[in-house]
């Protein structure tokens, strides 16, 4: 049985596929794990999106939200894209207390996404080496669904999210399958990486210094042509590599 959007096994398929087929793939990525929306916007060096950037929207809000969205340049206010330029972590949105922090104007964005069914949301910056942002948010018009997705399929979403950008934004350069391309140093800084360990835990386990350690990592990265650290663990493991 082929793998599908979300598993690790999906990375390959995610850089081959037309964006049509890969839409279809959301679509049931989507119904299966029970949300309703999903959107992916690039942002640029780590700036919220503007003028024509929003030509790179993709999403499957409805035609008339996307259009006063667009028209009235919600983009320019909206606090999700704003937060994208400095997050380095997934965030949620759409509480009374997460809106209480932004301005009127701001707040107006989400009081009218909420008429198309746009309440509650979790967003994943997908950040590359150059200090690009690609933006990946799922949502819900149910607060306690949403939840209980990011509780019990949070990895799928994270990986749902990279496979995304892969479609859209990875360069469709091949990859070498038949040798593993990575040194020893380098597989196992990933593999811990992979475990969720930081630079420094690395550093007191692999016995060498945090700089060393970014060294192999940084390595590791630009061989599997990975947007950071986390992405190449990703393709890493979908590779086979560790």
């Amino acid at each position: 049985m082929a793998a599908t959007l979300g598993q690790i096994e999906f990375f390959d398929r995610a850089q081959a596929m037309p964006w049509s087929e890969m839409a279809r793939e959301i679509d049931g990525f989507l119904a299966r794990i029970g949300l309703d929306f999903y959107s992916f916007l690039p942002i640029r060096k780590g700036e919220f999106p503007k003028g024509d950037v929003l030509r790179g929207l993709k999403t499957n809000y409805e035609d008339d939200w996307v259009q006063r969205y667009c028209e009235r340049s919600y983009n320019q206010v909206d606090p999700v894209c704003e937060m994208a330029g400095s997050a380095r972590s997934p965030y949620h949105w759409g509480t009374e207390s997460f809106l209480g922090n932004f301005e009127k104007r701001q707040r107006r964005v989400f009081y009218e996404a909420r008429e198309y069914g746009i309440r509650y949301g979790f967003s994943l910056p997908i950040i590359s080496a150059d200090g690009g942002v690609a933006l990946v948010s799922f949502s819900s018009d149910n607060r306690s669904t949403l939840r209980e997705v990011i509780k019990t399929e949070g990895a799928m979403l994270h990986m749902a999210s990279h496979q995304i950008c892969d479609n859209l934004v990875r360069p469709r350069e091949p990859r070498e399958s038949e040798a593993n391309p990575l040194s020893s140093r380098e597989r196992e800084a990933l593999a811990w990486v992979a475990r969720g360990m930081t630079s420094e835990e690395l550093a007191d386990r692999m016995f060498l210094s945090v700089s060393a350690v970014n060294y192999h990592l940084g390595n590791a990265s630009r061989k599997l042509s990975a947007r950071n650290r986390h992405h190449a663990a990703l393709l890493a493991l979908a590779g086979g590599y560790i």
